[in-house]
């Protein structure tokens, strides 16, 4: 039976990472009620509203929506129980460790529940390799969250660009925490540094393969399944640096300081953003800034490259609504290979060329859901 994907507001999807896993994600980090909006997840939204097409509530950061449902196939309420065992399991094993990957995935695990015990999972973590970028990521933004934090944030942030000085979002991290300090001469000069950074990589799928192989090391999942869960628990990861927008929102209109070093952010994320996310925000954040400069033809055109954008990507990943019917664990592997080398846009190629290359054609019969 033909499966459908309905791939999210753009802000919100994440591409192939959806079509690969077709199931809801496990609950982010941020404590979410059923049918309540979580403000972390829902602020990119808020923040680009220039962008029309945009405004659709971002319930998950990925949606998967099955039109059809296969018979005996779990509901979403059996598999987000899944996931809550796998995350009870993973802190359970790898909390105890001394590796600083494990105890990364035990906090990330935790920190929706028991924040102050995923903060000191990652101090733990820190001390163990305090140039991981991951780590040195994950604590200052938990520090950002909580009063229960007692590291100097200074230090955190230089950590963080010790770590990771290539990478712009490990600078808008860094310029978030420092507006936060008050400190907006510093936060203007990181976000400087983030629009001239190498590489803009939010890390998802360093994220899904950080999972993986937590999952291997605490769970008796076999590859394909432990994939699958892998992607739901990265995809539940949401990085604050985007709440930037909410930033340069508040100060462009105002200040034409700061509508250059968020246009020039804008730039950086569309052009060298390694999801579907990254570029989208970008493109929004640019139209946003020339809107506040009253550059209405510039607005537009940003605006059409959304669009074109847009267009181009729910394309591609029609392409591959039929990749669970694969099962492979190697097209699987290779996935996430490609993503964390070359990105999302190459990965979904990727993918959508194998489904096409071994699955059969559907009749016209077997593209809709049956009547009942």
């Amino acid at each position: 039976m033909a499966r459908y994907l309905a791939v999210g507001a753009i802000l919100v999807a994440v591409g192939l990472s959806a079509a690969l896993l077709m199931t809801p994600q496990p609950v982010s980090n941020t404590v979410v009620e059923p049918g309540e909006i979580s403000p972390i997840q829902e602020a990119p939204v808020q923040e680009m509203a220039g962008l029309d097409e945009i405004g659709v509530q971002p319930v998950r950061r990925m949606l998967a929506i099955d039109a059809c449902r296969d018979a005996g196939e779990k509901s979403d309420e059996q598999r987000m129980a899944e996931y809550e065992e796998q995350a009870e399991e993973m802190l359970r094993v790898l909390g105890s460790s001394s590796d600083a990957e494990h105890l990364l995935v035990a906090a990330l695990v935790s920190w929706r529940k028991a924040p102050e015990e995923a903060f000191l999972l990652l101090d733990r973590a820190r001390s163990a390799d305090p140039r991981n970028p991951l780590v040195a990521s994950q604590i200052l933004e938990l520090c950002l969250e909580i009063d229960a934090c007692n590291l100097g944030r200074p230090g955190l942030e230089r950590n963080l660009i010790a770590a990771d000085k290539a990478n712009g979002l490990a600078w808008v991290t860094v310029a978030r925490s420092r507006l936060s300090r008050f400190d907006e001469a510093g936060a203007l000069a990181a976000l400087r540094e983030a629009a001239a950074a190498p590489s803009m990589n939010d890390r998802f799928a360093e994220h899904a393969l950080l999972f993986e192989r937590g999952l291997a090391a605490s769970t008796d999942l076999p590859p394909f399944e432990r994939g699958v869960a892998a992607l739901g628990h990265g995809a539940a990861i949401f990085t604050g640096s985007f709440l930037i927008t909410r930033d340069c929102d508040e100060r462009a209109e105002n200040s034409a300081e700061w509508r250059d070093v968020c246009l020039r952010l804008g730039e950086r994320f569309e052009h060298g953003g390694r999801t579907i996310l990254t570029q989208a925000v970008g493109l929004g954040l640019q139209a946003k800034m020339y809107e506040y400069g009253g550059d209405s033809r510039a607005q537009q055109i940003a605006e059409q490259r959304y669009r074109g954008f847009r267009n181009d990507w729910q394309s591609l990943a029609a392409r591959t609504t039929r990749a669970m019917e694969l099962r492979d664990a190697t097209v699987q592997q290779r996935f996430f290979d490609t993503f964390a080398a070359s990105g999302e846009i190459a990965a979904l190629q990727y993918l959508a060329t194998e489904i096409e290359a071994r699955l059969p054609e559907l009749n016209a019969e077997d593209s809709a859901c049956p009547t009942p």
